[in-house]
């Protein structure tokens, strides 16, 4: 059971660190609801966790499989506080089992999230599945009184099987008991016999600590199995009496011969009736296991080819409930076409004593014609004397549930690929200390090579310019000696000569305390770097006219116009969409009527403050458009992703209530929003657009105000 547990938390520190590094891989171009789609794929596939989720460092979930969860507060939460007030990127954190609202158990596992510069920017965590972990615990009984729990080491009880019927989940760190002698002794396992605090009765108890040393886990996890002394002790006392009951026939022999043969008799007849009732019990006890642990029985008698199956794993098949009997060929003719040579050599590579078992994934036709997956395991068990093979026993199990997962996850590893060649990322390691480099498809083209080798860390760091090549290589020498992570906009010279501007992201990945490689990210940013320049020499120029508005300090009337015929151009020549949105505070008028004119003035300032603090793109601004009006422009943005931002400026605008006396929609100011896109081209004027979001705006306020409004035809345009 420690083995067991142990495989399950080194898989979901795998499956953390890898959450960990794709977030922070792409933090800066996934959106929330695209994580919490990769992480619902993941909890689907990880049968040990029923839920997955990342948190900032303010504890807001940024995303997480239930997409309820996305945008809650969970900074007062025990598991993220433990996380919080002593990060480290070297501990796994296993948090107390707590209740939750389904009155279930909750047991986190998490993992600290740090940025390039070490900072401390989140908690990637794990809720481990009850359900699972009491059928991994369950695997432990082989006695009706057995009990077998799961337990924190300051007492707080996760799994318990059976559970204890009528009995509130209970603290067993109770004083003196066996359970705070094991844990402050700090012994790997206990062995202690007598009375239990808990259930209050005589139990044999057996407690082990597992807390595998290369997770870091800051917190042991106790697994404690039990069961009734008397239930124990029964063999030996029926024993002694066996004994006993010996002892007084020979007694009674000198006295009663016949007596005592006709009472042997009586009791051999006993004891083989007991013997019966003991193969009976241990094949209930083999029926319960097996029905517990989903598996069929299979016999195959090697000489007459043919195998048996039980009625168990008859009905799994989708047959009658008595056992089935076919001969190997028939057997073989149920099973895929694909499937059927290499389960024909799978057996016959055991029955040949090549492989100590035969194991095998196949598909195999049900009644109905359609195919279930199966995993086969089993081994000879009688052999002739010349050690040819008898006879073979199995089990299988339906894995088709398992299956479709794996389908369902490379899907999804596809999508990743797709995505990483649509936002033009690739990915790469480097073996430490040979060098030794791995290159991903997209890698090789941004470089301009074809698909081959990947160049080694020297030549690698060669398509650097002999500006940035020292600023690398310098990254990459402190990733190999400390550890110390790194994200980088250089630029680099392709092999077909290209200038090409790439972002270059890496960190060190240990093994035993050790680095031995380095990976990371490497993305084509040629684009947006070329805007940003473009946009870094507008601004330049702006920067010596008037551009800003007097009273909010945000653009004005005259950059909106020379803004929008720049993007304009720049969007047609890039085929790109170029939206707008045009914003209205409602019923200003009469906010002037009721605050004064002064009062209005304050309000277009803090309405402007919210827009600029809303905006996130260096390339997104703020202007006043005239009045109460502002306009947005979006380059390179959709009309969903305008929209996204229109929501986002309504819920800032509700976030700061300003105060509106004479509202009658609210009493706080609101804002109507047209949003519009198109496709600039260089028949169409600029215009186009600006009659398009006024219409829209025109919409919103007609519909009631407080709200947003889509004119969507980019098509069109």
């Amino acid at each position: 059971m420690s083995e067991n547990l142990t495989r399950q938390l080194n898989g979901l520190n795998t499956t953390l660190t890898n959450v960990d590094r794709d977030y922070r891989a792409s933090i800066l171009t996934a959106s929330s609801a695209d994580s919490s789609r990769q992480l619902h794929l993941l909890t689907d596939a990880i049968q040990a966790v029923r839920g997955l989720a990342v948190y900032d460092a303010n504890g807001t979930a940024v995303a997480s499989d239930r997409d309820s969860n996305v945008g809650k507060d969970f900074y007062s939460h025990e598991f993220f506080t433990a996380v919080r007030m002593r990060p480290d990127p070297n501990v796994l954190y296993l948090s107390r089992p707590s209740p939750t609202d389904d009155e279930r158990v909750a047991l986190h596992l998490s993992r600290a999230i740090f940025d390039a510069n070490g900072q401390f920017t989140g908690v990637v965590s794990a809720t481990l599945d009850e359900e699972f972990f009491a059928f991994i615990v369950r695997s432990a009984l082989f006695a009706p009184d057995m009990r077998a729990t799961l337990v924190h080491p300051d007492g707080a009880i996760f799994v318990t099987v059976p559970k204890i019927e009528g009995r509130r989940p209970v603290n067993v760190a109770t004083p003196g008991s066996a359970f705070v002698d094991h844990v402050s002794s700090k012994r790997q396992s206990t062995v202690f016999e007598g009375l239990v605090a808990v259930t209050g009765r005589e139990r044999l108890l057996v407690l082990t600590s597992v807390q595998p040393p290369a997770l870091g886990l800051d917190n042991t996890i106790v697994f404690v199995v039990s069961r009734e002394r008397s239930a124990v002790y029964a063999p030996w006392y029926d024993q002694v009496r066996i004994y006993a009951s010996l002892y007084f026939a020979v007694l009674l022999m000198a006295t009663a011969l016949r007596l005592f043969e006709r009472r042997r008799r009586r009791k051999l007849l006993q004891q083989e009736e007991a013997a019966q009732a003991a193969l009976r019990l241990s094949a209930s006890r083999l029926e319960r296991a097996l029905d517990g642990a989903q598996l069929g029985l299979w016999e195959l008698h090697v000489d007459s080819r043919q195998l048996k199956l039980d009625a168990r794993g008859a009905r799994m098949l989708g047959y009658e409930e008595a056992e089935m009997v076919r001969s190997t060929e028939e057997w073989t003719q149920t099973l895929h076409p694909g499937d059927r040579e290499g389960n024909t050599a799978a057996f016959s590579a055991h029955l040949n004593a090549d492989t100590p078992v035969y194991e095998n994934e196949f598909r195999v036709a049900l009644p109905d014609m359609q195919y279930v997956w199966l995993f086969s395991r089993g081994k000879v068990t009688e052999r002739a004397q010349t050690g040819a093979p008898l006879r073979i026993i199995g089990t299988f199990m339906d894995i088709s549930s398992r299956k479709a997962d794996e389908a369902a996850l490379a899907e999804a590893t596809l999508l990743q690929k797709l995505s990483g060649e649509i936002a033009q990322i690739g990915g790469w390691t480097v073996e430490v200390p040979s060098g030794i480099s791995r290159w991903t498809e997209e890698v090789y083209r941004i470089h301009d090579l074809d698909l081959a080798n990947a160049p080694d860390l020297s030549n690698a760091l060669a398509f650097y310019t002999e500006e940035f090549r020292p600023v690398i290589a310098a990254a990459v020498a402190k990733g190999m000696q400390d550890g110390t992570p790194w994200d980088l906009e250089l630029q680099i010279v392709s092999a077909k000569g290209r200038l090409v501007w790439v972002r270059a992201q890496g960190e060190a990945i240990y093994q035993a305390g050790a680095i031995v490689r380095l990976a990371g990210a490497l993305q084509d940013i040629t684009a947006r770097k070329e805007a940003a320049l473009e946009l870094q020499r507008l601004n330049l120029a702006l920067s010596e006219l008037s551009y800003q508005d007097a009273l909010t300090g945000v653009g004005n009337r005259r950059l909106f116009d020379e803004t929008l015929a720049a993007e304009w151009g720049r969007n047609a020549r890039r085929g790109s969409v170029l939206s707008l949105l045009m914003i209205d505070i409602d019923y200003f008028k009469r906010y002037n009527d009721h605050h004064g004119h002064l009062g209005g003035d304050e309000c277009l300032r803090q309405v402007a403050n919210v827009l600029r603090d809303t905006l996130r793109r260096a390339h997104e601004r703020a202007m006043r458009y005239g009045g109460e009006e502002f306009a947005i422009l979006l380059p390179e943005t959709s009309v969903e992703g305008a929209s996204l931002v229109a929501l986002r400026i309504l819920g800032a605008v509700a976030a700061a209530q300003i105060p509106h006396g004479a509202s009658p929609v609210s009493p706080w100011i609101t804002l109507s929003i047209g949003v519009a896109g198109v496709l600039p081209s260089v028949d169409a004027k600029p215009s186009s657009l600006t009659r398009n979001a006024d219409m829209a705006l025109y919409q919103a306020k007609a519909q009631g105000r407080a709200r947003l409004a889509i004119y969507d035809d980019v098509e069109k345009e």
